[in-house]
């Protein structure tokens, strides 16, 4: 009587507690029927305890208590919960052989391929329930789809849905709420707009979940525009249609969470839209605790503003955040760092690249967040140096932040080449080649110099207007001559067209000649 107390539907269930009572019963010789059992296997499942529902079903074994199809699903239950996709679908095979799968056997399953990534095994499932003639739901469709969404493979979900209507299978909110995220995965945002009208049409009630399915959708089309086009900035304006939801949703009270104005603010970011993104930020600040922004919401705030150069409000953003005690990421120093090079501020980027290594003044960092700078960090830094390598003392700050970022291991670790003669600067930007050729100039062996080779490969570089279309290798001879005095004379390798060669003469030519790396 105690354990069915425990295990009401409704109530709040102490999963340890009823395996204790379990046991207790096993004890005093008493033998709980299947029902028992199965009440206390998903109250492990919903707390995402496999292991334990899984040991409460061989106690069942063991007592000779028959389980039924009910048990089998809610293991199941508890492996999709933990994504044990491997695991969900042994005990498929178990049930099918034991009791007889049912329609929540097959969803359960479907639910844990979804998140193993497995769609094909998802979609085969889904086809065999059909040819078994169960009968067919809203929840295995939306768990298929969902299995699609997350595999990036819209079109599938569309064929999904369009399944549905043919089986005379009423999709839900959830349905199109997955639809919409597996066409926002993959780009496909105007699609993602069509399934939300159609929500709208049908007089469907649209959620929060759905709203926010579609921003995001939105979000991540504006990032895939700036990747694909030559501007910094999303060329199709897709903040707009953000905006336009979050206010739809306001004027229909359909209330904005989180997730929403973090997409929203994704969007702005990659319009370039600070003014925009300020406004959302000041609107999370004065809302309810629920909506307050985080980590993420500041971010694309911060890269909102770095896009357009605004640096003033991008740290002032970034000190709200701290007021706030969000621990910032290396997401978040990036985008700082970056709102410092459009925005003209190069030692503001180096003093936080020297707070980040620890060796600044603590401004930026004043201790709460434990990171250290990468790649991104260092190219950004570098790319705002180099813009203003003319004036005094530049040169010495890229020689600063390149030593730093080897010592690290950022870049040019030391198993990346067989020799200290031969290294690998394909792939880095102009600036940061730049800065790498003074750095290994300077850490040639005077003792017993050889032929250097730096592997730049023969491609184009088109990231920075300041160079157009010159390519790494150009650039490197370029550097070699205009860094050094007396000047390092190079060549392109006979037989590499991809390595900028410095023979053993030209390098002791330097050397002899007091080796001068101008700052």
């Amino acid at each position: 009587i105690v354990l069915q107390a425990l295990l009401k539907p409704r109530g709040r269930v102490n999963w340890k507690r009823a395996v204790e009572l379990l046991d207790s019963m096993q004890e005093l010789k008493i033998v709980p029927p299947t029902v028992l059992f199965n009440r206390v296997i998903a109250a492990c499942a919903k707390a995402r305890e496999l292991e334990a529902a899984s040991d409460v079903f061989y106690k069942m074994k063991a007592q000779n208590v028959a389980p039924d199809t009910v048990t089998y699903n809610s293991l199941i239950s508890a492996a999709a919960n933990t994504g044990r996709s491997n695991a969900a679908l042994r005990l498929f095979e178990m049930c099918e052989e034991d009791t007889g799968a049912d329609i929540i056997t097959y969803t359960n399953t479907i639910r844990a391929c979804a998140r193993g990534n497995m769609s094909k095994k998802s979609i085969q499932l889904l086809q065999d329930a059909k040819e078994k003639n169960m009968p067919l739901d809203a929840f295995i469709y939306t768990a298929t789809i969902d299995a699609c969404a997350k595999a990036r493979k819209y079109e599938d979900a569309l064929n999904l849905l369009s399944d549905m209507k043919k089986n005379n299978v009423l999709p839900n909110e959830y349905t199109y709420s997955s639809a919409i995220t597996a066409c926002g995965n993959c780009g496909q945002w105007k699609k993602a707009l069509e399934l939300l009208d159609t929500m709208k049409e049908s007089d469907m009630k649209v959620s929060t979940i759905a709203y926010n399915a579609v921003i995001s959708a939105l979000s991540k089309g504006a990032k895939q525009n700036i990747k694909s086009a030559s501007d910094t900035t999303d060329p199709q304006n897709l903040w707009i249609k953000a905006l336009e939801l979050l206010n739809e949703m306001k004027s229909k009270r359909v209330w904005p969470d989180l997730y929403t104005y973090s997409g929203v603010l994704a969007c702005c970011s990659s319009g370039g839209r600070f003014k925009e993104a300020l406004d959302l930020i000041k609107m999370m600040q004065n809302g309810p605790p629920r909506v307050h922004p985080n980590k993420i919401a500041y971010t694309g705030a911060i890269s909102a503003c770095a896009r357009s150069g605004e640096w003033s409000y991008a740290l002032k953003l970034f000190v709200d955040m701290k007021a706030d005690r969000i621990r910032s990421d290396v997401v978040t120093y990036n985008a700082v760092a970056t709102a410092f090079s459009n925005g003209g501020k190069p030692d503001l980027a180096f003093e936080l690249w020297k707070d980040m290594v620890g060796k600044g003044s603590g401004q930026f960092r004043a201790g709460a967040e434990n990171l250290s700078p990468d790649i991104i960090t260092l190219t950004t830094v570098i790319g705002s140096l180099d813009k203003d390598s003319e004036a005094t003392g530049s040169k010495a700050k890229m020689d600063s932040v390149f030593a730093d970022a080897v010592e690290m291991q950022i870049i040019l670790p030391s198993d990346s080449m067989d020799t200290k003669w031969e290294i690998d600067l394909s792939g880095m930007s102009l600036p940061v080649a730049r800065a790498a050729c003074r750095f290994i100039v300077k850490q040639l062996d005077t003792a017993d110099p050889q032929d250097l080779n730096l592997i730049t490969g023969i491609g184009r570089h088109h990231e920075n207007p300041k160079y157009s279309s010159t390519a790494l290798r150009e650039h490197v001879k370029e550097v070699l001559q205009s860094d050094f005095n007396p000047p390092l004379l190079s060549a392109l390798a006979e037989r590499a067209p991809g390595v900028v060669l410095v023979e053993k003469a030209s390098i002791q030519n330097w050397q002899e000649k007091s080796g001068i790396v101008k700052e």
